[in-house]
């Protein structure tokens, strides 16, 4: 009888609640087609030259940009610069940065198990001596409320951090410098919460989860499947509960306030 009395008051507040469409944490699946997930490119400072982004006043006139469209298969791609002028003699921080135009950041709250590898390096087309360090991957940068993926190749002002020196900073530079790097594992996280699969997470789904607890509660089997009861267990303890409940109605709370919305706690690495 408690059960069934909890899952009477949260279904009587979660009715009080409209529902509230959730897109901003699921993209493309493995499974789906092939889907533009975003951009790398590479962002740093080497002598006068200096790259920090679209329409940062810290670009430099005479290098170009030629950042990759990133999709969501494993893949290997390239990403360069091109400079003009009298070139430079070293380079002071370099890393390959992944960029997306939503909230479906490139980072392992996103992809899970997201794996980045920079293949080799070349400078005025010639290849350099070059092995990736452990700690050169960032897969959880944040910063204005933007998510990203930084690796790093030569960070002497220890940024986020990570110290990595796996280029000479004394490596000069006439023409260009090219990236060759391979992305894997970039399918997006299950929709926790999403029950019905329907890309909203709203009170439908807060009610088939407490439907289903109640059976539970009262001797009843679960009706969910395999799946079902995956994207049902917010909290990852492999049991489906009032806490669970709980987890579903303080996100469908959030999302319909407008404020920051609490990630569920199987989603928390």
């Amino acid at each position: 009888m408690k059960t069934l009395k909890k899952v009477a008051a949260v279904l009587a507040a979660s009715m009080a609640l409209n529902a509230v469409a959730f897109t901003g944490a699921f993209s493309a699946s493995a499974e789906e087609d092939v889907t533009v997930i975003g951009t790398a490119s590479l962002k740093g400072q080497m002598g006068t030259y200096g790259y920090w982004g679209e329409d940062n006043t810290g670009n430099s006139e005479d290098l170009t940009n030629k950042p990759v469209q990133i999709t969501n298969e494993d893949k290997q791609y390239t990403a360069s610069w091109e400079i003009t002028g009298d070139g430079t003699g070293s380079i002071e921080f370099l890393m390959l940065e992944f960029d997306t135009n939503d909230d479906h950041f490139i980072t392992k709250d996103t992809y899970p198990d997201l794996a980045i590898t920079i293949d080799s390096v070349k400078v005025d087309g010639n290849e350099v001596d070059y092995k990736m360090s452990d700690n050169a991957v960032d897969y959880k940068y944040y910063a204005n409320d933007t998510g990203t993926t930084r690796a790093y190749l030569l960070n002497t002002w220890n940024a986020s951090g990570r110290k990595v020196t796996d280029i000479s900073a004394e490596t000069a530079v006439a023409q260009s410098v090219e990236v060759t790097f391979s992305v894997a594992n970039v399918y997006a996280a299950l929709p926790y919460g999403d029950l019905n699969e329907d890309g909203i997470v709203d009170t439908i789904d807060l009610l088939e989860l407490a439907l289903d607890v109640a059976q539970k509660g009262a001797g009843m089997g679960s009706s969910f499947d395999e799946r079902k009861t995956k994207l049902a267990d917010l909290d990852g303890n492999d049991t489906l509960d009032s806490m669970d409940i709980y987890y579903l109605l303080l996100h469908i709370a959030q999302s319909g306030a407008g404020i920051t919305v609490d990630p569920f706690p199987v989603t928390v690495k």
